[in-house]
């Protein structure tokens, strides 16, 4: 019996392609985004995700994945917040 692992995006996307996402999404007209995000991001680093997860992933259900986590975690209401520079760090 074959069984599953848990994967994080960020176990399969660098962190310039999930700021691309994080774009990607919050652009995207609703249920647009998993097949932008598919075609857009993860087509051209597919070999390289492959390879990393040490498995045959399709395009597809990866980008419902990032969808997902995004809903979850409430990424577009997070858009909408000002930054908290004290927060991130930067006092200029």
């Amino acid at each position: 019996m074959k069984t599953k692992k848990r994967v994080a995006i960020s176990d399969f996307l660098q962190v310039e392609e999930v700021v691309e996402a994080v774009k990607l999404f919050r652009d995207a007209k609703p249920g647009t985004f998993a097949v932008k995000c598919a075609e857009e991001i993860i087509m051209p680093i597919l070999p390289r995700i492959n390879k990393t997860l040490g498995q045959e992933n399709h395009p597809l259900f990866l980008a419902y994945c990032v969808e997902y986590v995004f809903i979850q975690s409430g990424v577009k209401e997070k858009l909408k917040e000002e930054p908290n520079y004290e927060r991130n760090g930067n006092h200029d």
